[in-house]
């Protein structure tokens, strides 16, 4: 399929997982759809400083970031996407534009180490690198290009480049607290988006997240997972009361933990599986039980010295 409009955003696979001019969906989906995220987390920074908003999405953000498939072609796979415009604007005003623009503008600099445009924060590089993941699936290479009023970019994505963009994300998160559990009871009603991490020792954290976090928070529930955030602490037990997760990973070490865990030692055992385990017959005689103080000894004499010694 091809169009004699050129696309705005020309993306191309290269590696073992492309052949005869095929991509997995899943994998396609995967990496447009946290490229998408990224252009609407740079939108976000171009209108308000920050990328990663509380609540749904903006619906002007949202419309602003919306992408289309123009053109596919074969060979090493190849995606020509553009922006979703009822109309043109004026050149240099589209911030859809500006955002694709400053995306492989960023992707760039990442690959030279250069410095990285000011939208590039937390919630633009968490999003990158999980478009990243494509790198564990066949794929090598990916190049990014665009042409806008902006100017003509050209990006590659490698395995380097997604190194390096985890590397950043975790000196920024200094600043973030990171706590580990158990995922559990989401509630996913608009107004709330909550869910509670519980850790293998102490308290569960009840945590907060984005509408762009939900499915992620669904895929890895009951699972152990790692939280990057913001955290509010109580001021006197300096305890966690609230958790913002601005960024999530399952946590496969904890298979050991889990598997302790499910250890019989933890179980709750009622009093008939204890009394079998440990061979208890019923008493069938019960002089066999009573007495047990001595013949020779003044039980009241007991007594009296026991009442004395507390009175003193």
């Amino acid at each position: 399929m091809e169009q004699k409009h050129k696309p705005l955003l020309n993306i191309k696979f290269e590696g073992p997982a492309i052949h005869d001019g095929r991509i997995l969906y899943d994998d396609l989906s995967m990496f447009v759809s946290n490229i998408r995220l990224a252009i609407q987390r740079i939108i976000n920074g171009i209108q308000t400083g920050e990328s990663v908003k509380s609540g749904r999405p903006l619906k002007t953000t949202q419309v602003l970031s919306a992408l289309e498939i123009v053109s596919v072609r074969k060979g090493s796979f190849r995606l020509g996407l553009d922006l979703r415009r009822n109309g043109q604007a004026f050149p240099g005003m589209d911030m859809g534009e500006e955002a694709i623009d400053k995306l492989v503008l960023g992707v760039n600099s990442i690959a030279r180490n250069k410095p990285l445009p000011k939208e590039f924060d937390q919630g633009v590089l968490v999003s990158l690198r999980e478009a990243g993941r494509i790198m564990d699936r066949g794929v090598d290479i990916v190049h990014i290009n665009s042409k806008s009023a902006f100017g003509t970019r050209r990006a590659i994505y490698v395995q380097d480049t997604r190194n390096t963009i985890i590397r950043t994300i975790n000196i920024y998160q200094k600043e973030y607290a990171i706590i580990e559990g158990r995922l559990l009871g989401a509630d996913l009603k608009e107004d709330k988006l909550r869910c509670r991490i519980e850790p293998s020792v102490g308290e569960p954290t009840i945590c907060k997240f984005d509408e762009g976090m939900a499915e992620q928070v669904m895929r890895l529930m009951r699972r152990f997972v790692q939280a990057r955030g913001e955290a509010t602490f109580e001021p006197i037990t300096n305890k966690i009361s609230l958790f913002y997760i601005r960024d999530l990973e399952p946590i496969e070490s904890a298979t050991g933990i889990t598997e302790a865990l499910n250890s019989p030692f933890w179980r709750i055992k009622i009093f008939d599986e204890l009394a079998r385990e440990q061979d208890v017959q019923p008493i069938d005689d019960l002089s066999k039980i009573s007495g047990g103080w001595p013949e020779d000894e003044d039980i009241e004499q007991f007594l009296e010295s026991i009442r004395s010694t507390r009175q003193n």
